[in-house]
Formats: structure tokens, sequence, C-alpha cells
């Protein structure tokens, strides 16, 4: 009587026969119908459970191997520190890796932060400031690569009169935009910290993102900004600003210091290695692709319009800020701005073990 599956071991069998007999016989009591019913039911259980057991592994083996299942989506702003994203995105790299990316728009850095934090998405290219401020407030964040060097340019009205930072100090009480905790203020406050000024000495104004800064500007409402490319470009060709200083300065944050970074959730980061190895191998692709072919770059960055500006302007624009995925040389300037979030209490302290360029260098290193 082929009751039994051919793949159940001998001694289930053997024992499930033994309790479908005593059913049979030693239920007087029992309609025997019932009692084949009963044992009917047993066996099915058991079955699935087989079933479950046999099949469990096929899943394991898929969450061991350390990938993500399903889309991918990228919380980004729009700046030319995204080049690296917004490439790989255009040549199609992320395809070619196997991976689901969809990119995602998010208004400011902090709502970024609160996106990643709460799982709507799974990377954001960000201000590395809001990482180690969501970090330091209880967010498990990690920054897994850079993005974009330098870029961050202050810029004052031609009505001002100065051509330096230094001047500053015969220009007190001037209005300046900003916006907290981001790169942009940052660094801004690292260039007065070095020509001996302070906050009290301006009128800060501060905005929730960088396009209402852009439009204050124009719109001269404010005396000063600092700014991200492609806008600064805009602002000074367009609206005659004038650029007294940038990140870049030896002074303020130095050569290869970064703004955008590449950030992840701690868990996914943990629990999905190989991703994250996949999707930094075709961000350092896009990042090399640019550096080698920059006019190529810039043409299909402009026919897929990330960026809000005319193509004249991202070609100057672009040079100003070259993308730095390798951001193991960027880590110095970043422990000075986060000394500086320190001093003006925005955290308690520096955040241990928010960078974590392991997966980098081991992409980096081709192992």
């Amino acid at each position: 009587m082929a009751i039994f599956s051919d793949g159940m071991p001998n001694a289930l069998k053997n024992d499930l026969a033994y309790r479908c007999v005593y059913i049979q016989n030693s239920s007087t009591n029992m309609n025997r119908k019932i009692a084949l019913i009963v044992a009917a039911i047993v066996l099915a259980a058991l079955g699935f459970a087989i079933y479950k057991k046999e099949a469990a592994p096929a899943g394991n083996a898929t969450a061991a191997a350390g990938e993500f299942q399903g889309q991918l989506k990228v919380g980004h702003l729009v700046g030319v520190c995204m080049s690296p994203l917004f490439l790989a995105d255009a040549k199609g790299y992320f395809k070619d890796e196997g991976l689901d990316v969809k990119l995602e728009w998010i208004k400011s850095p902090s709502d970024q932060t609160t996106a990643l934090s709460g799982g709507a998405v799974q990377f954001i290219h960000n201000p590395f400031t809001n990482t180690f401020q969501a970090d330091a407030n209880g967010s498990n964040l990690k920054i897994i690569a850079g993005s974009g060097e330098g870029g961050l340019v202050c810029i004052v009205q031609p009505s001002v009169g100065i051509t330096s930072l230094a001047e500053l100090k015969n220009k007190k009480g001037l209005k300046v935009g900003s916006q907290r905790v981001n790169t942009l203020e940052m660094a801004f406050y690292r260039m007065l910290e070095a020509n001996g000024l302070s906050y009290s000495d301006f009128q800060m104004v501060y905005f929730p993102d960088h396009f209402s800064m852009l439009a204050a500007f124009q719109n001269k409402d404010v005396d000063l900004v600092t700014h991200v490319e492609p806008y600064a470009t805009m602002l000074i060709q367009k609206n005659g600003g004038i650029p007294i200083g940038t990140s870049l300065d030896a002074d303020v944050w130095g050569k290869g210091s970064p703004d955008c970074v590449i950030s992840v959730n701690g868990d996914f980061l943990t629990k999905y290695p190989v991703t994250v190895e996949k999707y930094l191998r075709a961000v350092l692709k896009a990042d090399a692709f640019i550096k080698a072919h920059k006019e190529e770059a810039i043409t299909l960055l402009d026919e897929k319009k990330y960026y809000k500006v005319d193509k004249a302007t991202l070609t100057d624009a672009l040079p100003r800020q070259m993308p730095g995925v390798d951001l193991r040389a960027g880590v110095k300037a970043m422990d000075m701005a986060i000394s500086d979030m320190v001093k003006l209490g925005y955290i308690k302290s520096k955040p241990e073990n928010v960078v974590d360029l392991t997966i980098l260098e081991k992409v980096i290193s081709g192992k």
C-alpha cells in the first residue's frame, strides 16, 4: 500500500505505519473510516513539515550570499557631486552588475537620512555631515565611499565689494544664507574660523534646501552664500556672484576633501555585502569614465537632464567638483568638520565607526 512518500526516511515510515495500525486496531468505539482520515491528516502534516525542512536551504542560501532581492532605491540630491551615480545610471553600469536601481530625488539631506534609516531607500548620496549627525542621534548609518570632491564655493554679491575671505573682517553684519549641518554650512564655518570670524559677526539665515537658498541669492535677499556645483557656477556666471573661497582651500578642508558621500544603513551593510560590492564597482567605473572622458560624460549627463542647468554651465562646473568615490584620502577633512559640529552643538561628540571603507578597499584592490 503506497501511502508513504519514497523520499521519507524508513524510521519515519515505520513509526507512521505503526501509528496507523494502532489507530485502526485499538479503537473499538471509533469508526474505521474516521481513523483512516485522522491518519491521513497526520501523514499530510508530517509530509508538509518534511517539505518545509527540505525547501528551506534554498532560501537561506540566497540570504547567505549577501545579495538584496528586489529593486534598490537610491536617494539623491541634485549636484555635481552626484555625477558617479548619474553616470552609472546613464551608462547602464548598475545593470551590468545585475542591479535594479531606481533613483529617488529627495529634497533635503535630513529627509535623505530619515528615508535611509527607515528603509525607504537602500543607498543615499548625501553630505557627509548629515550622516554623522543622524548616526549621533541614534540611527545606525555607515559611510561606505565618497561621491564628489570639493565643489563648495563661498560667493558674495558684487555689491558687497570684496574679492577675498580676508576682506570679510571689514564687512560684518552681512546677511549670510546657509543650511544647518550641511557641508555647505560647515565649510563656511571653517572659512570664518580660519579668518578669525564667527557667526555673531553676521546675520545667519538658514534655508531648508539649496534651491531656496539659490533663489534667495538670485533675488538679492542675502549677501553671501556657500553653494554647491553646478549652482555655484551658475550664480557666478549668470548672477554676477564673486567667489571668495572654496572647501578645497588649504585653510579650509584642503585638496581631496569630500562633499557628498555614499551612505547605507548599518544593518543593510552587514546583511547584503555582495550587493554593496556590486554597487561600489558600478560607481567606481563611472568615476573612472568621467575622469577619462570628461566631454563625453558631460554630454551624457546633459542629455539625461539630471541637473537643472544648461550644458554650458555644466561644462564649466563639473571640473570644479570631480568624482571622488575613493574616500580614503578624505577622512581627515571629515574629522575637521565633525569637530566643528561638536563646537556648534549639533552633536555631543564624534560618533565612532561611522566610516567603513572595508568593501570599497576590497573593490579597489580587485580582490
